[in-house]
């Protein structure tokens, strides 16, 4: 009996051992992965990456606490692994709020995750474009096929539907949520049926909430091959089949088949009838009566965002 007790007391300690091993192995290895993000340096991305050089002290702390638990109470180790685990998820990924900054290590085009914080959203999945005008678009549509029909209601442009990699719209809501939370920029890439391929670059996007009709507000300077078919439609209302808010006596939602900033009733539709010359999605400075085969609508923080953005970020270190 006296041995056994000897044999249980040493495979507690050398347990006990094992595990503290293991814990300041785990801490060294987390501290060395936050200070090597912080202090990795891409030059190609000094202007839109923000780095947040955080290291969370009361995460190590909070492991400190736990070990001394477990050596005082001999509580289970799967136990406290399990609590450490969480307590590494929820800490060791810096919160994302724009592409510039989810895919500024990567530059490849893809889903990725941010958080939109005036939704209250911390896993929001967005494609970013990595390879068009230095990078950091966020996608807000997309139209590549006639796979998705966008003649739909309100609430659906409010809300977003689609497909994330391929025909998809995001929402008016989330749009006007990441305008409200930063200034942005945005890019309209548009492809003709033979090819040529086409850009109109906006210096500021800005829309209006529900209660004005997600208005469109601004846009800013224009530059791009494509023409500035966007900028009369400056101070109109977004319009569905079920809500006209457009210039024109009649509904330009219903007569074009899709959803937009009518006017009378416009001289760019990127939400039409796919493949329909009449109704379709068009740019009248490209081609006044031909839908285009591809149009993809992005918006990116401006250079006063991104300072915002790095302030709000050392604030929270602080």
């Amino acid at each position: 009996m006296h041995q056994f007790q000897i044999c249980a007391q040493t495979v507690h300690a050398t347990h006990s051992k094992m595990f503290r091993n293991f814990l300041n192995i785990l801490l060294f290895f987390i501290l060395i992965f936050q200070i090597r993000y912080c202090l990795s340096d891409d030059t190609e991305q000094n202007a839109t990456d923000a780095c947040t050089c955080d290291v969370e002290i009361d995460v190590v702390r909070k492991f400190m606490d736990d070990l001394e638990v477990v050596q005082k109470s001999g509580t289970k180790l799967e136990s406290k692994m399990s609590n450490i685990e969480k307590l590494l998820i929820a800490n060791r990924v810096p919160k994302l709020s724009s592409c510039a900054e989810a895919a500024g290590n990567s530059k490849k085009n893809g889903i990725y995750h941010i958080q939109l914080q005036n939704l209250d959203i911390d896993d929001l999945k967005v494609f970013c474009v990595e390879d068009v005008d230095f990078g950091g678009w966020l996608v807000i549509q997309r139209r590549q096929s006639d796979s998705v029909d966008f003649y739909r209601n309100w609430m659906d442009y409010k809300e977003g539907f689609g497909d994330l990699t391929g025909n998809y719209w995001i929402g008016l809501e989330k749009i006007h949520a990441f305008i409200s939370d930063c200034e942005q920029e945005l890019y309209v890439q548009m492809r003709r049926r033979n090819g040529m391929e086409y850009y109109a670059k906006y210096t500021e996007f800005v829309i209006a909430d529900e209660s004005e009709d997600y208005a469109l507000k601004k846009l800013g300077n224009y530059n791009g091959n494509a023409g500035d078919s966007f900028s009369i439609n400056l101070e109109t209302k977004f319009s569905t089949y079920d809500r006209d808010n457009d210039f024109d006596k009649g509904n330009c939602a219903k007569l074009y088949k899709g959803a937009w900033w009518f006017a009378s009733c416009y001289n760019c539709h990127l939400n039409g009838r796919y493949g329909d010359d009449e109704a379709g999605i068009n740019w009248v400075s490209i081609e006044k009566d031909e839908s285009l085969a591809f149009a993809q609508m992005m918006i990116r923080p401006t250079r006063n965002c991104l300072r915002q953005l790095l302030l709000r970020n050392l604030n929270a270190g602080a």
